[in-house]
């Protein structure tokens, strides 16, 4: 389903520069320059400036554009020195322009959504969407993939937000997920120099600083308290609040509306920023009140499949083997050692090449497996499957360096048309010189068992180790008893 199309506030801000597809942008602004110009104007403004169909008049764009190096100048202070890419400058203005509007022409500001709205409904063929509201614009969407820069966008609207002054928060609230998440928005938040508190179970002495964030995760709100515990009722938190939501849709979908619920309680008669890269998930036309309320409020659209086209995310490698009787158990096998060996030469090769990695900020490579199954009628889950080859390869030594050479040396058994091994071109790293001892200091930290350990404050984790070595991986689940049962058997 085209979910996009029911965006409508953020389709209303792509039509103020004269086009109607993000991607009209992101043709123009993706290899613009970064930085200013000898007038101090980004390059980014300069070619926005530019674009025929402009409805923004120059003078306002060009204050846009001042405020938002001015926030980057107060994050570059604590931060150090980073420039916003094209797209993260893009979520910024578009904020700057629904900011000024709410501030300085409200009613004709929702007036022009509204006359926008009922043109682009006839236009789309769309019946559902009601008209905006006094209250829909208070609240703010970012659609944007994961690594695009969503932490550092939401220190910059809090900049942004306290620049235009919609009102007075009595609170400041930063909602997470999960406790992990809180202590990693903690710590990003001290490093923006912006003044924050990790809630941990108390909210007994003053916040640090003036219009100081708290953060905590949604799990500890409760409608009404009951006993003691760490968890706080929303009615805690009186007045106009200013709330920062990440990914707040990550649990069941009992769980979402449950915490949806409290969430627009705190919200009520305040402001909201959030932030996701999953509001695909989420968005159906079955929920048709749920669609509603995002199409309203997603003003920055920049999910993954524009994320993949800037040449970020993940690309894929395509193995065709023609049919044989290799056994699946073999198949499985095989196909799991070669990830493996695939992930060990991007290790070594990011190793190896740290300035080159630093310039064009490449993180630590990341292995991923995505299961869909916990448990299994008849076959067994995907999860356990995963985790009995990590067992196998961790502690069956002999077995790896068997399967090791099979690979390197092209005898798997799997041809491609032409009738070669698939991995006869592959791994060429790795053949340079190749020790099994590293491969497991690397990737696992250390020979040893496989141990799984369920992770304290981090619901649904659960840790992974070799012998007496650090954590070399981690399992994130939604059905944990379930699990645990399969692990126990």
């Amino acid at each position: 389903m085209n979910i996009e199309k029911y965006l409508i506030l953020n389709k209303y801000l792509l039509s103020l520069f004269g086009v109607s597809e993000f991607r009209e942008i992101q043709e123009k602004l993706r290899d613009a320059q970064v930085g200013t110009d000898l007038e101090g104007r980004t390059h980014f403004v300069n070619i926005l400036a530019s674009f025929e169909g402009l409805k923004i008049p120059e003078e306002f764009l060009l204050k846009y554009d001042e405020n938002i190096q001015s926030y980057v100048k107060r994050i570059n202070y604590y931060r150090g020195n980073f420039n916003l890419k094209y797209f993260q400058y893009l979520a910024v203005l578009f904020t700057e322009i629904v900011l000024d509007s709410l501030k300085n022409r409200k009613v004709e500001f929702i007036g022009e959504l509204n006359e926008f709205l009922e043109k682009y409904k006839k236009e789309e063929d769309i019946d559902f969407l009601d008209q905006f509201n006094e209250e829909d614009p208070n609240k703010l969407a970012f659609w944007m993939a994961t690594g695009s820069g969503k932490t550092l966008i939401m220190h910059i609207n809090y900049h942004q937000f306290f620049h235009y002054k919609l009102f007075n928060p009595d609170n400041i609230i930063l909602i997470t997920p999960n406790e992990g998440l809180s202590k990693q928005h903690f710590e990003e938040l001290q490093k923006s120099g912006i003044p924050c508190r990790l809630y941990t179970g108390s909210l007994n002495g003053a916040l640090y600083g003036e219009n100081s964030m708290l953060v905590i995760e949604m799990t500890k709100f409760v409608e009404f308290k009951k006993g003691g515990g760490v968890t706080l009722p929303v009615d805690v938190f009186e007045g106009r609040n200013l709330i920062f939501v990440d990914e707040g849709h990550k649990g069941k979908k009992s769980e979402d509306q449950k915490w949806a619920k409290l969430r627009n309680k705190l919200a009520q008669d305040g402001f909201v920023f959030e932030y996701s890269a999953t509001f695909g998930q989420i968005l159906d036309e079955k929920n048709k009140e749920v669609l509603q309320e995002y199409a309203k409020a997603i003003l920055f659209d920049y999910s993954y499949k524009y994320f993949y086209l800037d040449g970020y995310g993940k690309d894929f490698s395509v193995l065709n083997i023609k049919q044989t009787k290799i056994k699946e158990d073999k198949f499985q096998e095989t196909m799991f050692v070669a990830n493996l060996l695939s992930f060990y030469e991007q290790l070594l090769a990011y190793d190896e090449n740290p300035l080159l990695a630093k310039e064009h900020n490449i993180e630590k490579p990341l292995w991923i497996f995505v299961g869909t199954t916990v448990t299994g009628k008849q076959e067994e889950s995907d999860v356990v499957q995963i985790i009995k080859f990590i067992k196998r390869v961790i502690e069956d030594e002999k077995w790896l360096t068997d399967k090791v050479e099979e690979i390197l040396s092209g005898n798997t058994g799997f041809k491609n048309e032409s009738n070669e091994d698939v991995f006869k071109d592959k791994f060429e790293l790795i053949k340079k010189g190749f020790e099994l001892d590293d491969l497991y200091k690397r990737v696992f930290g250390g020979k040893g068992s496989l141990s799984i350990y369920e992770i304290k404050n981090a619901e649904g984790e659960f840790g992974l180790k070799s012998g007496e070595g650090e954590y070399f991986g981690v399992i994130n689940i939604g059905d944990t008893s379930g699990f645990k049962k399969q692990l126990e058997k």
